[in-house]
């Protein structure tokens, strides 16, 4: 959860992504249904801990990939969003939400997508996460 909480903070603090999905519609797991978009979920779809020889260090560094799921009202909305949600240039570190952050750089953009029988736009954009937990 913690690479999710890091991709949230960074999103919270990008003054793009909040000109167009308010901060309550940026959400931790799926967007429920229902909710007015645009909106973003956030969801972890791999980690990846460094292990050690000796396996008995106090924290432990953590790769993950945190996929973020545009949700909009038509494609230039699912475009402009997905477009804002890309953080700016380089790579994100510092305490972060807390967590000691290595880095946070963009990854993959995955397809886009419609659902069937309703007017739901969708995209991903994945952003590779690197931080420090306790072990």
């Amino acid at each position: 959860m913690s690479a999710v909480k890091v991709v949230r903070a960074l999103l919270l603090a990008h003054a793009p992504v909040l000109a167009l999905v308010p901060a309550a519609r940026i959400v931790v797991g799926t967007v429920p249904q229902g909710t007015p978009l645009p909106a973003i979920g956030l969801t972890e779809i791999s980690r990846n801990e460094l292990a050690t020889v000796s396996l008995a260090q106090a924290s432990v560094q953590v790769t993950a990939r945190v996929q973020a799921t545009v949700h909009a009202n038509s494609y230039p909305e699912q475009k402009a969003v997905l477009q804002a949600a890309k953080l700016g240039p380089g790579a994100h570190t510092g305490i972060v939400a807390g967590i000691a952050v290595r880095s946070v750089m963009r990854d993959t953009v995955g397809p886009d997508l419609k659902s069937i029988g309703s007017d739901i736009f969708e995209q991903s954009r994945d952003f590779k996460v690197v931080f420090v937990e306790a072990n």
